[in-house]
């Protein structure tokens, strides 16, 4: 069977921020492809933790990380009729038996490819990549996800100027398996 095609496209925006100056602080962590920092004004204006290392043992949360393959929960950890069968997922939403987050390693626990500097729509910003593989966390289907975060500054009310992070989701099938899945993708920040 040949490469799969489909190709699924989020776009969220967010103003997090009022600065009279242009300066901002940014920073970001493979883990999760997390930003632990956005810095308006000298203040953070993001839940974070101090260390990269923090994030591995101390983040129940999730603070900063891209949740996926789904986000939210999935009652008992099983996706039925899904290509023709029903598939069994981690359950780790301990006192109850669903599927949180992912599951018990989804996305936001996985070290994704990045931060890398790009362009993007005229903007500087930085990509994260991650193969999820077939059967990973139990997951049918091979998808490779994108995440961008493009900052920049827009004029505001009041002729203030509103520092503004884009964070852009791109899931696309590829491998050769070619099966359907269910992919939900958001940030904790």
């Amino acid at each position: 069977m040949g490469r799969c095609q489909k190709v699924y496209k989020g776009l969220r925006q967010s103003v997090l921020g009022n600065n009279q100056s242009p300066k901002s602080a940014f920073t970001f962590l493979p883990q999760g492809a997390l930003i632990q920092e956005f810095s308006v004004a000298g203040h953070n204006v993001v839940l974070s933790l101090p260390t990269a290392d923090a994030y591995t043992t101390h983040n129940q949360a999730y603070l900063g990380e891209t949740i996926g393959r789904t986000t939210n929960r999935i009652r008992g950890g099983k996706i039925p009729g899904l290509n023709g069968k029903t598939y069994q997922l981690a359950t780790n939403d301990s006192p109850r038996p669903n599927l949180l987050h992912g599951g018990n390693q989804g996305w936001g626990k996985k070290i994704w490819d990045g931060p890398k500097p790009v362009q993007r729509r005229g903007k500087e910003g930085v990509q994260f990549s991650y193969v999820s593989q077939d059967g990973d966390e139990g997951y049918p289907g091979t998808v490779e996800a994108k995440v961008w975060y493009v900052a920049g500054l827009e004029n505001g009310e009041g002729g203030r100027t509103e520092t503004v992070l884009d964070v852009e989701y791109e899931v696309e099938f590829t491998g050769d398996e070619c099966e359907e899945t269910v992919v939900g993708v958001t940030n904790h920040r």
